[in-house]
């Protein structure tokens, strides 16, 4: 009698283990970030007129170089969702990353006129990087392509980042192509991601910006 007792707990510590082990590989393969800044601009471009914002993250580390996520901001009208997908590796000295993009937009989400897809690769090489996005609007708004190059260092304990970016037609048949310059500086503060950006774009119309954002982000 004894003896099966002694198995029995045997089998249930385990169970424990195996489970608590399998809630752990669950629990490392989730992470989450907030971030709240001064401003939402997008690829030049405020969404929240100079507002303040509130930004959460969520994604989830499927294994070999595949992650889902999912992350949302506050905008002008209401909140944007923006639901993803990505494939990460190399290929020698070159990282490259493929993925999907899926932007909603919740005062859109009856007539669905502003929500868009893209699909985008992306490459680096040493601190040199490019990416580019292909734009497909869901219904009235045609969504054009995206290119970015980036160049990122680090300079005490400082990490810079200069970016330039072409917009080509951002909406299809406007005619309005435009660039976005950038260059960011972050710092890592007591478990907290200080980042300044300033950001510009050469638009040919009223939504021709010069953009400062202060952010504060923290990745769990």
């Amino acid at each position: 009698m004894k003896k099966n007792i002694i198995i029995l707990l045997l089998c249930l510590i385990s169970i424990f283990n195996s489970v608590s082990l399998a809630e752990a590989k669950i629990q490392s393969a989730v992470s989450a970030n907030i971030t709240i800044a001064n401003d939402y601009v997008w690829r030049g471009k405020t969404q929240t007129n100079d507002k303040k914002v509130v930004q959460i993250g969520l994604d989830y580390n499927v294994g070999n170089g595949a992650v889902l996520g999912i992350w949302s901001s506050n905008v002008l009208n209401g909140t944007e969702f923006d639901y993803y997908i990505s494939y990460s590796g190399e290929v020698g000295d070159i990282d490259y990353e493929v993925g999907y993009i899926a932007y909603r937009y919740s005062e859109d989400a009856i007539v669905n006129r502003l929500n868009f897809d893209e699909v985008y690769i992306g490459g680096s090489y040493s601190d040199l990087g490019f990416t580019y996005y292909i734009g497909n609007g869901k219904k009235m708004l045609k969504v054009g392509n995206y290119v970015e190059a980036s160049y990122n260092n680090s300079i005490n304990d400082i990490d810079v980042s200069l970016t330039v970016g072409r917009y080509f037609e951002a909406v299809t048949g406007d005619s309005n192509d435009y660039n976005v310059y950038g260059i960011s500086l972050e710092r890592s503060y007591k478990g907290l991601d200080l980042t300044l950006r300033f950001v510009k774009n050469n638009s040919h119309n009223i939504f021709n910006e010069k953009n400062t954002v202060f952010s504060i982000s923290k990745s769990f």
